[in-house]
């Protein structure tokens, strides 16, 4: 008999235009019992919509946001600025995670400068990643 344990996080939210990333990242976090409710958004506007309405009800704020750097109409970097603009209720209790599949150096150092980023990895995320994730 499995040994059913609780998921390290209740919500997280996904936000990538590549409907693909979305579906596999999903599927990882599901298989490795990440958290019990996944987000997932293809667009960042959308997602900031979301983040705005319930900016302080921390019951249904994502505990993390995994955020794609680039995608069409408003991107990563486009995404924190404006998220810099939330309540400090919703910058406390929401980690962000840059997410790309780039290797250009200077977004890398960009994403990794910026205080609001807790994270930035490489896609595809696997499951090590998430099993070896701990914030506190």
């Amino acid at each position: 008999m499995k040994n059913v344990t609780q998921p390290k996080f209740d919500r997280v939210m996904l936000i990538d235009d590549n409907s693909l990333d979305l579906y596999i990242t999903s599927k990882v976090i599901t298989n490795c019992n990440f958290a019990s409710t996944i987000m997932e958004y293809d667009n960042a506007t959308t997602a900031l919509e979301y983040l705005i309405e319930n900016q302080n009800l921390t019951a249904v704020l994502p505990q993390i946001i995994f955020v794609d750097i680039y995608m069409p109409l408003m991107g990563g970097f486009e995404f924190l600025e404006k998220f810099k603009n939330l309540s400090q209720t919703a910058i406390d209790h929401c980690k962000i995670i840059m997410v790309s599949s780039t290797i250009d150096d200077r977004d890398i150092s960009k994403a990794k400068q910026d205080k609001t980023v807790s994270l930035f990895v490489v896609k595809p995320i696997t499951n090590d990643f998430f099993n070896g994730l701990m914030f506190h």
